[in-house]
């Protein structure tokens, strides 16, 4: 495996694994425990524009045999082909108080400027109503989905927002991926972790605190499980796949300096520690995303759609002849899971 990183290990590593932790949430999924995980229901595609929408519906995330999958599925098999293109419609509303919803209704054809209906269903999962960690460890047993343009992530999101919206709070990425077999800039050989975190959405830095762990033996992240993990304390972040290190960031400047903001932004993170946005309180999310608009799959040959394109998902979906046949047969294109630990370092055991 070659480690294509923004750091190495240092005194950060050494502290972290000596301080204390506390167990405070464990799934090797013997059932599916909505108590544990709360499914995100929206038709919004993300903040990239992605081609799926999530639901709560057992075709989309299950336990089998002790295994967790998300599995991306076609919106065709159930609503049909004509629905999606032309005058569909998808409506998440429910009358259930504890069901909300998220880029709520959507309508196909002329109504939505010629736009197709989302044509990939999956799900994506967060324990934001049953834990959250500020410092401390997150470790993720997987074996990642194979098929072109399927994009697996594990990552963590901020539960209050306290320095303003996205990316002013932060965002954590452990783990993302593409399942593609063969695309240059990135593939089911590669894994990435990243920090997302800026004054303003025009000034995410992420670029500057991203690395990405590369395996070499002729192997993917979608043969077998592989453990995915994060260790974070006051003094910096780490993330790793099977203990090897992928990121490290130290937190030895504000990231104000880090990012080299002029005195024009007003700093979101001056009311905070030095680890700032990174010193809240963090959840969990586990989803599988379908390709996208905003660059994580960047425009090549082979690409069936341009991310400028007007309609870029109605020529993902015209192009299904090209992609589908590269998905893995069963469970093979989901994302399975076979265990989560999440440690506390505030937390007394």
């Amino acid at each position: 495996m070659l480690q294509n990183g923004n750091g190495s290990p240092s005194e950060f590593n050494t502290q972290q694994r000596e301080q204390q932790q506390c167990l405070v949430f464990e799934d090797h999924f013997n059932r599916f425990d909505l108590r544990k995980w709360q499914h995100e229901i929206t038709l919004s595609g993300g903040g990239n524009w992605e081609f799926q929408w999530y639901t709560n519906n057992r075709s989309n995330s299950f336990v089998e045999d002790g295994i967790l999958y998300i599995k991306p599925t076609l919106t065709a098999d159930t609503l049909g082909e004509s629905t999606i293109r032309e005058g569909g419609r998808i409506n998440l509303w429910s009358g259930e108080p504890s069901v909300s919803c998220t880029g709520c209704e959507r309508v196909a054809g002329q109504a939505s400027g010629g736009n197709y209906l989302n044509p990939i269903q999956s799900a994506r999962l967060r324990t934001i109503d049953s834990v959250s960690i500020k410092y401390g460890k997150v470790e993720v047993r997987a074996r990642l989905p194979r098929g072109d343009w399927i994009w697996p992530a594990i990552w963590m999101m901020p539960k209050y927002s306290e320095y303003g919206e996205w990316p002013a709070s932060g965002e954590i990425d452990i783990m993302e991926s593409r399942g593609n077999l063969e695309y240059p800039y990135g593939n089911i050989t590669n894994v990435g972790s990243t920090l997302h975190w800026g004054t303003h959405y025009t000034t995410d830095k992420y670029n500057l605190t991203g690395a990405e762990a590369i395996l070499e033996d002729g192997s993917t992240f979608a043969d077998d499980f592989h453990t995915y993990g994060m260790e974070w304390s006051q003094d910096g972040l780490r993330t790793y796949v099977d203990d090897q290190t992928i990121l490290l960031v130290n937190f030895n400047q504000t990231f104000f300096e880090r990012g080299g903001f002029s005195d024009a932004w007003n700093n979101p993170w001056k009311s905070g520690d030095i680890s700032a946005p990174f010193d809240s309180e963090f959840y969990l999310i586990l989803n599988v995303a379908v390709g996208g608009v905003t660059g994580f799959f960047p425009d090549e040959e082979k690409k069936p759609w341009r991310n400028q394109d007007d309609h870029a998902i109605n020529e993902f979906w015209d192009h299904r002849d090209e992609w589908l046949p590269t998905w893995g047969e069963g469970n093979k294109r989901a994302l399975a899971i076979d265990w989560v630990k999440i440690w506390s370092a505030e937390t007394e055991c």
